[in-house]
């Protein structure tokens, strides 16, 4: 599934005389059979889970999804620390 968000930042009335509009294309793509989305903005593309940034940035939607889908022990390591850090946030939201 493939989402698209535009983002348009604020501008001052100064920055309004000097450009006239800028925006942001933020397109989200999740990743087949797993926990991770790439996100792609400005032509570049990185691998998230939930909010959390696992990959550098690439040129390539398909490089990430490669990388992403290459299990490494590495990346086992990084989804238990990042389901940890989400379990710590929800016990702190319930309390």
């Amino acid at each position: 599934m493939e989402t698209q968000t535009l983002k348009a930042s604020s501008t001052s009335a100064k920055e309004v005389d000097n450009k006239k509009s800028s925006k942001e294309l933020i397109v989200r793509k999740e990743v087949l059979n797993s926990p991770f989305t790439i996100i792609t903005t400005e032509g570049r593309h990185f691998g998230v889970m939930g909010e959390y940034r696992i990959t550098k940035e690439k040129s390539s939607r398909k490089a990430v999804e490669e990388e992403l889908k290459d299990m490494t022990w590495n990346r086992i390591v990084q989804v238990i620390m990042i389901l940890g850090e989400m379990k710590e946030k929800l016990n702190k939201e319930t309390k």
